[in-house]
């Protein structure tokens, strides 16, 4: 896939058990997808936060279909992706929790004949929106704050976005992230 003149690197590192804060310049993006089947509904969580921990913007939305966690987990990422280029950010790390996901965002080969190969397919093409964009994957400790938005989701009335400030149900959870770092 063409990057159309932009650096856009996918890059990969397994196993990270700790939220790290990203370079300067960056901003890193914790992802994560909750199921519920009882509810036929599933949640995303999406946080992005800067070198200092702190949360620039942060959402928890509700989708709706009885679907599976990789999936959910796609749809997520498809989302913060549209998110983080309405926000206007260039430089982004993004990190999630289902090595699948990441290891599909990492290849070059695109399967188009799954559902999940279209999801990654739109998130590709949105890859090139970005000067910069990095994949890694975490461990789920160290993505309890996207967790903790993902399953807020579920249980909303309405998506929730936070701009510029931490949410109350997230604020402990960002703080032992950056006291660990």
């Amino acid at each position: 896939m063409a990057s159309h003149g932009r650096r856009v690197g996918l890059t990969q590192r397994l196993g990270d058990t700790r939220w790290r804060p990203p370079d300067v310049g960056h901003v890193k993006i914790n992802i994560d997808g909750a199921i519920s089947g009882q509810q036929q509904s599933f949640g995303m969580g999406v946080v992005a936060r800067d070198p200092a921990g702190d949360v620039v913007a942060a959402m928890a939305c509700k989708g709706q279909g009885a679907i599976a966690a990789e999936i959910a987990e796609a749809c997520t990422l498809r989302k913060a992706l549209q998110w983080a280029r309405g926000l206007s950010f260039e430089r982004i790390i993004v990190e999630s929790d289902c090595v699948n996901v990441i290891a599909a965002m990492n290849n070059d080969l695109a399967t188009l004949n799954s559902p999940l190969g279209l999801i990654i397919y739109d998130c590709k093409l949105l890859v090139t929106s970005f000067l910069s964009c990095h994949f890694q994957h975490i461990r789920r400790e160290g993505n309890s704050v996207a967790h903790e938005l993902a399953k807020r989701a579920l249980h909303a009335e309405a998506d929730e976005h936070w701009d510029g400030d931490t949410p109350e149900a997230i604020a402990q959870f960002v703080m032992g992230d950056k006291i660990s770092t």
